[in-house]
């Protein structure tokens, strides 16, 4: 897995009851650390593996990219191959920088990402009805150094007291060092919506390639 492991000192917080844009599933009952493992042979050069950051065996995900797609699309798979969510870049948005959509469609938008990332910070935010409380509107928040690449998933706007649901960070590999892919991990609260974490993790990602 590498040499560090270590996570940012933030605590984050289970919630009382779930935090959910996709499905009750990814929701989990537990904090769980999540492995965002790239793909070095890749046609889209971004396709990652999601697995259980202390046991690679245990997949939740798979992302893959449509390589010489204009769409710049990208699939989120569960671990048997069903389509979560995809992701659809704006390519001549400055604000709305990502679409999400359920399943492999178009059909059903679940949210859009607002994304600043500036020489230093990066920012990406969005708004989404939740499913499993009435259609209340859940306002999530990542912020953080892009270039280290340490963020941290909030409830709300951080600067008005939101509550750290999920930290991301890039640990030093002999892969990251020697093939310069990039993995991350992501360690997420319990009844927060695994997935959406992750496709978050990704667009920053995808976005900071741009810069």
């Amino acid at each position: 897995m590498g040499s560090d492991q270590s996570t940012p000192e933030q605590p984050i917080y289970p919630q009382p009851t779930p935090i959910c844009a996709t499905e009750p599933r990814f929701c989990l009952p537990h904090n769980v650390q999540l492995h965002l493992r790239e793909k070095f042979f890749s046609m889209s050069g971004d396709d990652f593996k999601i697995a259980d950051a202390n046991n690679r065996d245990i997949i939740y995900f798979q992302c893959e990219g449509r390589a010489f797609s204009l769409s710049d699309k990208k699939i989120l798979r569960d671990n048997v191959g069903v389509p979560v969510l995809n992701m659809k870049e704006k390519m001549f948005s400055f604000t709305d920088k990502f679409n999400i959509f359920a399943g492999e469609g178009s059909e059903r938008l679940i949210c859009k990402f607002n994304s600043q990332i500036t020489f230093l910070k990066a920012k990406l935010s969005t708004v989404f009805s939740d499913v499993l409380n009435g259609g209340i509107q859940r306002h999530l928040v990542l912020k953080g150094d892009w270039r280290s690449k340490r963020c941290t998933i909030y409830l709300g706007e951080p600067k008005q007291g939101g509550i750290p649901l999920a930290r991301i960070f890039r640990p030093l590999t002999e892969r990251s060092f020697f093939l310069g892919v990039d993995d991350y991990i992501i360690e997420i609260a319990a009844n927060v919506d695994i997935a959406l974490c992750v496709i978050m993790c990704i667009a920053l990602d995808e976005h900071s390639r741009e810069r």
